[in-house]
């Protein structure tokens, strides 16, 4: 009973970065941006979490700067995929690789080392009932998933935020502005990765590491599919992902390989993506300018 309570707690604790994300991309989405940048936003928000923990001490501030790089970064995207129309696919995949790059030589720059920086202050936890220790951002992404349902299916801006993504063309004929409805998505999808990056960098652990988002970008494009481009679908996809992440929590012993291990949250988004996009219809206008 112990240890599934343990596996359980971990599952939990591994979903939280993908659940932010995932919840971020489901705006995106839904305004015409198809969100492959995420993996990109989660990174520069990870970087910019340990900055901002490393020169102020204060672990808050450096959640406030991770949040805002990654927000500016998702703006950046914006504004290429709105602004120029560029191919949305091919920016968000650029933007991935300037991230990794970009990170990787200012840890180097900052710290004298490409692989990690030096420890920084981290955020403090919480005790929840029977979960014990853990992430306010537990809890918070719970509350986002929820908060981001009503928004989008029970408020008249989230029905014209849809509806630039379904329809732009039939938006911008009845007057609904697409490009500010378009960089509100990409606000709220840098936000989110934002508390993502954060999250894995001075909440997690207490340091950046090289490619310290490993993937989870894209795992959160695969639970956008599975839960149907649905802020609630996307809480209860992410558990999957961070079951599968957590399975090293129950076969300690040795006698399933670590490496086979660690590739089962991949394995599971290969999977989604093959057969979960045969039945999930994504938004009509993705990639849409909305333009005659």
């Amino acid at each position: 009973m112990e240890s599934i309570l343990l596996f359980l707690i971990s599952a939990l604790r591994s979903s939280v970065p993908v659940a932010l994300a995932a919840v971020g991309g489901n705006f995106s989405a839904r305004c015409g941006i198809m969100p492959m940048g995420m993996e990109g936003f989660i990174l520069m928000g990870a970087f910019g979490a340990t900055c901002g923990s490393y020169y102020t001490n204060n672990p808050w501030l450096g959640l406030l700067c991770g949040v805002a790089l990654s927000t500016l970064y998702a703006l950046i995207h914006g504004v290429l995929c709105v602004q120029y129309h560029m191919d949305q696919v091919i920016c968000g995949i650029g933007l991935n690789m300037f991230a990794s790059g970009f990170t990787a030589s200012m840890t180097q720059v900052i710290w004298g080392s490409r692989a990690n920086s030096s420890s920084v202050e981290s955020l403090p936890h919480i005790v929840l009932p029977v979960i014990g220790n853990v992430s306010f951002m537990l809890p918070l992404a719970i509350v986002v998933g929820l908060v981001g349902w009503a928004f989008m299916f029970r408020t008249p801006w989230g029905l014209r935020l849809r509806i630039v993504g379904e329809k732009p063309l039939a938006a911008r004929t009845i007057g609904i502005s697409i490009k500010k409805y378009r960089f509100l998505g990409e606000c709220i999808v840098g936000v989110l990765c934002g508390l993502a990056g954060s999250y894995l960098a001075i909440d997690h652990v207490n340091r950046f590491a090289y490619e310290m988002s490993a993937g989870r970008g894209y795992i959160a494009v695969a639970v956008n599919i599975l839960g149907a481009y649905n802020p609630i679908g996307s809480l209860f996809g992410s558990l999957i992902f961070g079951a599968a992440a957590a399975l090293k929590s129950v076969f300690t012993d040795g006698s399933i390989p670590a490496q086979l291990l660690d590739l089962c949250p991949y394995l599971v988004t290969i999977l989604v993506v093959t057969f979960a996009v045969r039945h999930v219809r994504a938004p009509a206008g993705i990639a849409d300018t909305g333009e005659e």
